[in-house]
């Protein structure tokens, strides 16, 4: 049993009989189904479970089932932190955001980039952690350790473009919003993402000095 404002309790056999046909045929089926009813001040209460169901496809199915658990007991605390309504849909749709980035952009780890490195040090958090002090490059922590998108390095090292790209990023920008920001199209850039110009460092850098001139702004 759960205290106020959301009451639940978990239902028997004899229950689940009683209940009407439309709510004992929903789409799908389950193994092991678990009913449950839940009571709840009207409205917050059907937009939280929207919005769990939309963050319970965004984990892979791969993910054994106490990780999966744990995963979306994170992402619970996250949409009550935020309650319901703007600021829950804005963490959901975040992290959506986040997953897709994730998966459709090619990133390394520290290991991988030591290797690439050709460095023969045991420390294998070196040289990733010594460029991304420096400003050289951005990381994302994933997991628990930092990743870090690939389209920063060429032959084994940062691209010297990154780095004076990264000066021009407002202070108060967090990686992820870094990330984005590479990877969305951009008006300055004729409609390209920065990170697919820089090739072409004279347009990203006016493009980058443009998007802090309006922050600042």
């Amino acid at each position: 049993m759960q205290t106020r404002p959301i009451y639940w309790a978990t239902l028997d056999s004899k229950d689940v009989e009683r209940l009407p046909p439309r709510v004992k045929e929903p789409p799908g089926e389950y193994a092991g189904d678990e009913w449950i009813l839940v009571r709840a001040p009207a409205g917050p209460m059907r937009s939280l479970i929207d919005k769990l169901n939309r963050l319970h496809n965004m984990f892979p199915q791969g993910l054994v089932d106490s990780s999966r658990e744990r995963h979306l007991d994170r992402a619970l605390e996250l949409l009550l932190a935020a309650e319901s309504g703007p600021e829950g849909d804005l963490v959901a749709e975040n992290l959506q955001m986040r997953r897709d980035y994730a998966k459709e952009t090619p990133m390394l780890t520290a290991t991988q980039i030591h290797k690439m490195s050709g460095l023969r040090s045991r420390n294998t958090s070196v040289p990733a952690s010594r460029w991304k002090a420096e400003g050289k490059i951005f990381a994302l922590r994933i997991g628990g350790r930092d990743h870090y998108p690939a389209f920063q390095f060429e032959n084994g090292a940062p691209r010297s473009i990154v780095k004076n790209i990264l000066a021009l990023m407002p202070p108060q920008m967090t990686p992820w919003q870094i990330a984005f920001w590479f990877a969305s199209n951009n008006g300055w850039l004729n409609g390209d993402k920065p990170r697919e110009c820089l090739d072409n460092p004279a347009a990203v850098v006016d493009a980058a000095r443009q998007m802090a001139d309006i922050a600042i702004g």
